[in-house]
Order: C-alpha cells, then structure tokens, then sequence
C-alpha cells in the first residue's frame, strides 16, 4: 500500500517538475525578449520588469536557466525513483544511480530548489517591488514538490525500517 502511494507521489512530482521545465522554458524566452510580456497588466504585474532586473540573473546567466536545470534534476531522480520502485533491476545495481536516485537526494534538492525560490519572491515583493505571475506559479511549483518529497522520504524511511 505505502510503495503504491511512492509511486503515485513520484509520478506528481515527476509531471510538476515537467510543468516546472515549460515555465523555467517560457520565463528564459521572456529574460532574452525584447518584447514585453504579456503578463505585464498592471504596475503590481509586470513579468519583463522582473525578468529584467538584476536579481533575474545569477553570474551573468538568467536565474530561468537555474529552474530549468532544477526541474530537470528534479524529473530524473523522481523518474529514477519511479523506476526503482517497479523493480528495475540495472538501477538497482547502479551504485552510482541508485545514490542519485534516492528519496533523500529528491527531497534534498527540493529544499534548494525551495530556498532559491523563497529568495527570488522576497526580491520580487520588497526588492523589485512587481510580482511575475509564472513565477509565482514556479514558485508554487518548488514548494508543492518540496512538500510532496518530504512525504514521500517519510515514507521511504518507513518501508526500509519495516
């Protein structure tokens, strides 16, 4: 019953981190965009200028590009775990794989993810003072998925101590 509730929750961190990718994907156009965006509609709302802004880059490269990677990291070890949790064998036996793909790496880099995420939103609110509607949704994503890999860690830790 707790292995088929993991798998369920892998699979939803799995499709958020997937949904996670395409924002990180449209925010990255948005950044090099010479357009303004069209969630731009109202002074409170105002996508380009957060994407613009000093704190939308990190060492000259679009904090987007950060997500896109996040997300991406955070697909393969919830799509590794998924795995492993059907009995596949070749990732069991992968010391390598089987260290990446953990429930504790999963929600380790969740956290990250999380505390990247809560910076950028307080740099929105008191820094910039405009909000990006998708990256609010990002940051909703981050935290669900957070959320999502904490329970599934219990979990994990439950069925190995059982």
């Amino acid at each position: 019953m707790n292995q088929i509730k993991q798998q369920k929750l892998l699979k939803l961190i799995f499709f958020l981190s997937i949904l996670g990718i395409f924002i990180s994907g449209y925010l990255t156009y948005v950044h090099y965009s010479t357009l303004n965006a069209p969630c731009d509609f109202s002074e409170t709302f105002q996508c380009s200028l957060v994407s613009r802004s000093k704190y939308a880059e990190f060492f000259g490269a679009p904090v987007a590009i950060l997500g896109l990677l996040g997300y991406t990291i955070l697909g393969l070890i919830s799509f590794l775990l998924y795995k492993t949790k059907l009995k596949s064998n070749w990732l069991k036996e992968n010391k390598i794989l089987k260290k990446i793909g953990s429930a504790r790496m999963l929600f380790f880099f969740s956290v990250i993810g999380l505390a990247i995420s809560g910076y950028l939103t307080y740099a929105e609110f008191f820094l910039i003072k405009a909000l990006c509607l998708f990256c609010l949704v990002s940051q909703a994503i981050i935290l669900t998925i957070a959320i999502i890999s904490y329970y599934n860690n219990k979990l994990n830790n439950k069925l190995n101590n059982t």
